[in-house]
């Protein structure tokens, strides 16, 4: 009988409920699987001990003790967390387990997000809602018609993907940068390979950064990358704040570089943002305090690991098998049914 043992912490991307508990109870029973929850560090060393599936968070002590161990669902899409720490070690990385995250989760949330900051800007809204508290009536404006326009997506998983059929509903033109192009929509016209980012760059007018906090993946928007775009362009980062050389950011803001842009996460250490930080001030950034996420059903996570248990026990390939050492997914993605 094959052990699953479920790590939840009360930090972090899992939390779950009675109703969560009793669904992967369910599930465990109808595959003949053993089934333990554990909520603390000591308990989860122990019981990983002949566990063969970890659903939730691993610790270096926890791998030393999990001889049988084969497949971990980590209960997050990036690796990368806000706090500037990886879910991976060095261990994890070297072992054979094999490892899925939950890419897909937010495909339809997040992309909401971003075409609030891309219409925001579309219809100047930073600029009519500072008239709105001065209780001002001026119609001039400076408005963008999406129609026709290039939205350059860097990173196409499912966020990315949520935001290209947002992006072509508006009538945009869509590109993207994704080293491992797979499910592409048909609302994606053009794909460039990570090294081409500065030609997606020079031709996009929002320039959507849906990344994970990756080796790979930190500053890879910097100071030659921002001068690459246009100057009318507008820069957009729902993934994470290590993506972004902020300081170079700031002065490409300051100084007329590109024209603006909306912000829901930052580096570690910057996360919330000090209230002293010049880009509160700018008229041309929105800002929000990371909250793209929200409200993403938690439910999902646990659908995720449920269909990765059926193909798991079943001999299938898993979906959001990731790559360890490039902490990025690499297989086939979890999609929301539409």
């Amino acid at each position: 009988m094959m052990k699953i043992l479920v790590y939840a912490i009360e930090r972090g991307d899992l939390r779950l409920s009675d109703e969560s508990e009793e669904r992967i109870r369910q599930k465990a029973r109808g595959v003949n699987a053993e089934v333990v929850f554990a909520t603390d560090h000591e308990t989860a060393v122990q019981e990983i001990g002949d566990a063969d599936i970890l659903f939730g968070y691993i610790t270096p002590e926890m791998l030393r003790n999990a001889p049988q161990l084969k497949w971990i669902q980590a209960p997050m899409s990036s690796f990368g967390t806000s706090r500037g720490d990886y879910y991976l070690f060095p261990e994890l990385m070297e072992s054979p387990v094999t490892l899925t995250n939950m890419s897909g989760i937010y495909s339809d949330v997040i992309p909401t997000h971003v075409f609030a900051f891309i219409t925001c800007f579309a219809r100047d809204f930073p600029k009519l809602i500072r008239q709105q508290l001065q209780s001002r009536w001026n119609r001039d404006v400076n408005t963008i018609n999406l129609h026709g326009k290039t939205l350059g997506i860097i990173g196409l998983g499912g966020i990315g993907k949520g935001v290209a059929r947002i992006g072509a509903a508006f009538g945009m033109h869509v590109n993207a940068v994704e080293p491992t192009p797979q499910d592409v929509p048909s609302s994606v016209e053009r794909i460039w390979p990570p090294q081409d980012l500065k030609e997606l760059l020079k031709e996009s007018d929002f320039v959507v950064l849906c990344l994970p906090d990756a080796p790979g993946t930190v500053n890879i928007i910097g100071v030659d990358e921002l001068k690459a775009m246009k100057t009318t362009a507008y820069l957009i980062n729902i993934g994470r704040g290590r993506t972004v050389d902020l300081p170079a950011l700031t002065s490409a803001l300051e100084r007329g570089l590109i024209a603006g842009a909306g912000l829901d996460v930052f580096p570690p250490g910057l996360e919330p943002l000090p209230s002293s930080h010049p880009l509160w001030a700018m008229n041309n950034v929105i800002i929000t305090p990371h909250c793209a996420g929200s409200p993403t059903p938690a439910e999902r996570r646990i659908t995720v690991f449920l269909e990765n248990l059926d193909r798991f026990m079943t001999g299938k390939p898993l979906l959001n098998l990731a790559d360890k050492r490039k902490m990025v997914r690499v297989g086939p993605g979890y999609d929301i049914p539409m």
